[in-house]
């Protein structure tokens, strides 16, 4: 997985789409540099039916991308991104740099080893960004800053590289982040800092500690520090860019992104009226996957889905 450099795309983007009503679902897309996007020029159209709004991603299985798994970039309302699955993506999971006006949600995402970047590219003072019940194998360390916006239920898992698990650099005081699940870096070259915000003068201001983070700015007040053992069973991926190295590309097929049952992420969030109503339990659960939930299909329907689709 070295970018730009010795791999296997077969193209630029896997689908891209501009104007309203799109749905894609449940596509199968691997060696790309992004999988699926937003068609991005420019500022949107004059013309309101010519607007890229109330676009639908879901339940796509997304395998090595040089950039991203999803952008959507140029987006301007109602972008929907839910339900996918994202393994070995060079530089980011989500993006969104930027989407004019918002809302865009992200909802029910798995995302997994992202060795230069984070879960999610936010740029562009985007508004409106909505995030809930996501499990990303990797940080939310975007430095821009960003208004109204909304994250909850998340997992964020810090994979021990030079960089934060958390930057929340929300810049409107009704912006909300809690009861999520973060991981701190705990690396050689990680910053010993691992919780960022702005403060009232609009500098980054670091933590050492969620508790500190909290403390100081009202946000993850019902958030818990976590690690790996709240999956059944899942390890850190191995990245290895950073040293100039080739880092592993791992397979959906052997990754178990269940949640272990008596593991503190089960039952810890909060109700979200329309999205976690049919939670188990005392609560709902952490991440992507509700513990006791149907499983997810991810992919074209008619794949097998203990075999990898693209060897």
């Amino acid at each position: 997985m070295i970018p730009y450099g010795t791999h296997l795309l077969d193209s630029y983007y896997g689908i891209k789409v501009y104007g309203s009503g799109h749905v894609i679902a449940h596509n199968s897309i691997a060696f790309f540099h992004d999988s699926i996007g937003v068609s991005t020029y420019g500022t949107p159209e004059d013309e309101q039916e010519l607007k890229a709004v109330s676009i639908d991603i879901y339940n796509n299985d997304l395998h090595l991308q040089v950039d991203d798994f999803v952008e959507g970039d140029g987006g301007v309302h109602n972008i929907r991104v839910m339900r996918n699955r994202g393994v070995n993506a060079v530089e980011n999971g989500i993006s969104a740099q930027p989407v004019f006006g918002g809302p865009a949600y992200y909802i029910r995402n798995i995302v997994y080893s992202i060795p230069l970047g984070g879960a999610l590219k936010i740029h562009g003072s985007v508004p409106g960004l909505t995030a809930y019940h996501n499990t990303f194998i990797t940080e939310n360390n975007t430095g821009s800053r960003y208004p109204n916006s909304n994250f909850r239920n998340n997992l964020f898992f810090g994979t021990d590289g030079p960089t934060v698990v958390s930057s929340l650099h929300l810049t409107t005081p009704y912006s909300v982040s809690d009861y999520n699940g973060y991981r701190p870096n705990r690396g050689p070259n990680s910053p010993e800092e691992q919780f960022n915000l702005l403060n009232a003068a609009g500098d980054s201001v670091g933590f050492k500690t969620l508790k500190s983070f909290s403390r100081t700015s009202g946000l993850e007040k019902n958030s818990l520090t976590i690690d790996f053992d709240v999956f059944e069973d899942l390890q850190k991926p191995i990245h290895a860019l950073e040293r100039g190295l080739p880092s592993p590309v791992y397979h959906a097929v052997d990754l178990n992104f269940e949640l272990d049952p008596n593991g503190k992420a089960v039952d810890a969030g909060v109700l979200i009226p329309n999205v976690n109503d049919s939670y188990n339990g005392k609560a709902p659960d952490l991440g992507a996957l509700e513990t006791g939930a149907p499983p997810e299909v991810h992919g074209a329907r008619r794949l097998d889905p203990g075999q990898e689709f693209y060897r």
